[in-house]
């Protein structure tokens, strides 16, 4: 197995951060208080925007895992 090149590994990194960073907004979005006046609290738009941000970052998550399974074969 050869080792993978550095843009790949921070390539990696990034989308990994990324998928964090997008579920912990929509994580943000149902338990704060604070939404900077985009969203009034407990508005369904609210909601639904902060349930879209954690699919897709779940989904993100799992292309990189799902990549990185390939990638060792």
């Amino acid at each position: 197995m050869r080792e993978k090149p550095l843009h790949e590994k921070i390539g990696d990194l990034t989308s990994v951060l990324m998928a964090l960073t997008y579920i912990g907004g929509g994580v943000f979005l149902i338990f704060s208080s604070l939404s900077f006046r985009l969203f009034p609290i407990g508005s369904l738009p609210r909601y639904a925007f902060a349930g879209t941000l954690i699919l897709y970052g779940g989904y993100r998550g799992y292309r990189v895992w799902r990549r990185r399974n390939r990638n060792e074969l």
